[in-house]
This record gives C-alpha cells, structure tokens and sequence, in this order.
C-alpha cells in the first residue's frame, strides 16, 4: 500500500459506492455475519487492522472484538465472510493490494480471493464474500480513519447554540415599549381640575341672590 496503516486507529471499510462493512445486528458472538450498511458512525463499522506476518494483517472488530474471517475457512468463491474468535487461520489472515485512487483490495491468505458484495449488491444489508479477484468495483474497499469525522460533529453543535442567543434578546425588547403607557395614565388629574371653577360658579350664585334680597329689603 502507498499509505501506511497505523495500528492503534480504528478504520473504516468503505465500499466504492459509500457504504461500509459492518458487524449485522450488533453482534458479538461467534458467526455473527458481516454486511454492508449505510454509515452511522457506530463502532459496529469500526476495525482495528493489526499485522500479524509481513504483508497481512487481522482486522478486528470494534464492538465485539472479533476478526474477519470466512465461513469454515472457505476458499471458494462465494464463501461468506463472518466474525469469529482469532486463532490464527489463515483465513483470518488479509493482504491490502494497493488498486490506486486511495482504494484498496483486501485479499484472503486462505485463498487470495478478494473480499466481494454478495450478487454485486450495492443496498444496506448486503452480505461479504470472497470472489476470485476480478477487478470488480465491488472488489475495491478505502480504508479511511473513523476519528475523521468527530470534528464536524463538534462544528454543528456550536453553531446551533450561537443561533439561539439572539431570539433571547429581542424577546426582552418588548417589555420597555410599555412603559410610556404609564406615563399616559398621569394626564387623567387635568380633567379634576377643570371641574373646580364650576362648583365655585355654583357657590356664588346663592350669595349674590341673598345680597340681592336684603338690599330690597332696605328699601
């Protein structure tokens, strides 16, 4: 391969069409059978590849801690790949045959036939196999490491809280908009005022017609 493997990274085992080689049913027993799935991040889709002898490694899975292997160490073609306890087979034994463009064909020691789809099947839940190699497009894997995804996880979790922030402001704006109501209210003593010189006007009526009475009575 022109890029190294580091072992202490989890990779991913990606299919030419985007999906990835996945533990079915978040198994880990032995013979849990091996797919194809849409990514979801999850370490059932996670492998840690360990060399055991020059050129070929184990590849582990994440969740269960077992390796890829092949159904009763199959060599012919069409033999299921599952997940087993590693004893040192040689079908749990893998090549990664550099096919260029960053893809990989990941070939058994057992038989060097090729991890392959089941049926050439590109649909989630589409069981592995190993097919004499045929440069097929379902025979070529990239291995990229699951860590390169967290960032982007990280990206939008920020941005969601920043987004909030602002609608907190301008829900406080309308609370000082009623305080000139208040202000409005005080204006209502003017109307008391005016009424005074009316009762006044009332009270010097009475007087000015007494005044009158006792000048007459004079007379």
């Amino acid at each position: 391969m022109k890029k190294a493997i580091e072992e202490k990274v989890a990779y991913i085992v990606e299919t030419k069409d985007g999906k990835v080689l996945e533990v079915a049913d978040f198994n880990r027993g032995n013979g849990g059978a091996l797919r194809i799935w849409q990514n979801a991040g999850g370490e059932t889709q996670q492998w840690l590849l360990e060399q055991v002898v020059k050129d070929f490694y184990k590849i582990t899975n994440v969740f269960s801690g077992k390796v890829l292997d092949i159904v009763m160490q199959g060599v012919d073609n069409g033999a299921w790949a599952h997940q087993w306890d590693y004893i040192g087979a040689d079908s749990q034994m893998w090549q990664l045959e550099d096919a260029g463009r960053g893809f990989v064909k990941i070939k058994s020691k057992a038989s060097g036939k090729c991890l392959d789809l089941v049926g050439l099947g590109t649909m989630d839940g589409t069981p592995v196999q190993v097919w004499e190699d045929v440069n097929g497009k379902t025979q070529l894997w990239k291995l990229t490491p699951a860590t390169a995804k967290k960032p982007a996880a990280k990206k939008a979790a920020t941005k969601k809280a920043v987004a909030k922030k602002p609608a907190a402001k301008k829900a406080a704006a309308p609370k000082a908009a009623a305080k000139p109501a208040a202000k409005k209210a005080v204006a209502k003593p003017a109307a008391k005022a005016v009424a005074k010189p009316a009762v006044a006007a009332k009270a010097a009526a009475p007087k000015k017609a007494a005044e009158k009475k006792t000048a007459e009575d004079k007379k």
